[in-house]
């Protein structure tokens, strides 16, 4: 569960209980002390919470107890999934939010009589969700009930939960008719040889902007896009195929959908880059850069991450993409470059030098290249994963020599592992024994030497770059590798 789902959850053996699933699912393998360590509560507790889990997920999903800890596995997922929902099903700020999405508002001590609590009791759950709605720009307004800030931050607010976070018993999910209306109506014209910018955004993260769009404009509830923005968008090819399902949404959802709301649909998908498509990362900074200073940022950048000259010019062109897809995002609403707060801390405590880098690259151009210090970290979160994928992605092809030694089935394990993760991109040379001389190794062209015996580091390196390996590799050796590869583009 998202850590934005759990901020709304009132029960706090719920909360640990979706706590201790979230650790379990991700490691499988586990022990009561580490999860009590993890979760801060004592073992006891641990292993109460286990018992009453093991018997909740019967049939769906094992607990097997051994001598090394606890093994976790799911035996029917779907299942799973249902009697995960259960958990939740007494959880009455999932219902409000659901009822707020939709309009249907009541007063305070309304709801608070129909939930069976005191009103105070009430205002101190609401106010417990405070600190996570005021990240998005938003707040608890009384009587009706109901959460108060500008349309974008609210749909930025229900498009994360609903859709970014798990599938609860008080989802909203985009109806079949609108994705059968899409298809039928435009279906032809969805295709990467028609699109002019196209999108990296996925199918289902489309429906709910699409959705969502439909049933808060319903209420009377439009976005507000800046002019300058507008007038690009509706010159666009792409947003024209949109608009034309404006009849049909009318037809059928009843709903007379403005065009700034097709607009809304269509920035928020295309602002969602790819990395691989360089014909539309050029179409989209073309039509729609309204901001000169993206070119000397991106050529800061890409210094500032020290890449070879003769590497750049690829890079160039998505960096720039990605720079005026931020830009269009803060210049609508600063709240749509809010990335999840999960997502935040892994990448910021799992590659914190380039993201303390990228920080401070960011924070050095805030003259020249504006935007909200709310969100900064979120656009650094973004940066450093996508100029990463990037980086990675067109990283050179580099011909690497194996020199390995030991036991036979070991050797041929190494060598299928090396093959799966670096064969496709890179050439590997498993040397033989005709080659394993001083004089062919020194004329062959190689960029990398990995070898597991230390006796070929003085006798065949020479001025090769060189990395010596396990026996049998582990995951910090193919992690080593994989970062020299990286090297040599920066």
């Amino acid at each position: 569960m998202r850590e934005l789902q759990l901020n709304f959850i009132s029960n706090q053996t719920t909360i640990r209980w979706f706590k201790l699933i979230n650790i379990v699912e991700r490691n499988r393998v586990f022990t009561i002390g580490e999860l009590a360590d993890e979760l801060k509560v004592s073992q006891r507790t641990v292993a109460n919470d286990i018992r009453h889990l093991k018997e909740h997920f019967k049939g769906s999903a094992t607990f097997f107890s051994g001598s090394n800890g606890f093994i976790f596995e799911e035996v029917n997922f779907s299942l799973y999934k249902e009697q995960k929902k259960e958990l939740l099903k007494n959880e009455f700020l999932f219902e409000l939010i659901k009822n707020i999405f939709y309009g249907r508002l009541d007063r305070v001590d309304e709801l608070a009589h129909f939930y069976n609590y005191s009103e105070t009791t009430f205002r101190r759950i609401l106010a417990k969700c405070n600190p996570l709605l005021k990240s998005y720009g938003l707040k608890w307004v009384s009587n009706p009930l109901r959460i108060g800030g500008t349309e974008a931050c609210l749909r930025k607010f229900f498009k994360d939960f609903f859709y970014e976070g798990i599938e609860t018993p008080y989802s909203v999910i985009p109806e079949k008719k609108l994705r059968d209306l899409v298809l039928k109506t435009v279906g032809e014209q969805l295709s990467f040889d028609s699109y002019e910018i196209a999108s990296g955004t996925t199918p289902t993260a489309f429906y709910y902007t699409f959705y969502i769009a439909i049933r808060r404009s319903n209420q009377g509830l439009n976005v507000r896009i800046p002019q300058k923005i507008l007038e690009r968008v509706y010159k666009e090819k792409d947003f024209l195929v949109l608009f034309s399902l404006k009849e049909g949404i009318k037809d059928i959802f009843g709903v007379q959908l403005p065009k700034v709301e097709f607009a809304w649909i269509y920035l928020i998908t295309v602002c969602n880059r790819t990395f691989n498509y360089e014909r539309f990362e050029k179409n989209f900074y073309t039509q729609f850069n309204l901001w000169p200073e993206i070119d000397k940022i991106t050529g800061d950048f890409l210094i500032h991450l020290k890449i070879k000259e003769e590497e750049r010019s690829k890079l160039t062109v998505f960096l720039k993409s990605f720079f005026l897809s931020i830009k269009i995002k803060d210049s609508i609403e600063p709240v749509l470059n809010k990335a999840m707060l999960d997502i935040l801390n892994v990448v910021s405590s799992h590659d914190e030098k380039h993201y303390a880098q990228n920080l401070t690259f960011l924070q050095r151009y805030k003259k020249q290249f504006p935007l909200s210090e709310k969100y900064i970290q979120d656009v650094c979160i973004s940066l450093t994963i996508y100029s990463s994928l990037l980086i990675h992605y067109y990283a050179p092809s580099k011909k690497i020599f194996f020199l390995l030694e030991g036991n036979h089935l070991a050797y041929q394990y190494t060598r299928i592992k090396a093959l799966q993760l670096f064969g496709e991109k890179h050439t590997l040379i498993f040397v033989p024994i005709q080659i394993l001389s001083q004089e062919k190794l020194m004329n062959a062209d190689m960029d990398l030497i990995v070898t597991n015996y230390s006796r070929y580091l003085s006798e065949f390196t020479n001025d090769t770059d060189y990395l010596l390996i396990k026996d049998i590799p582990d995951e910090r050796d193919w992690l080593n590798i994989a970062t020299k590869l990286n090297e040599y583009i920066i």
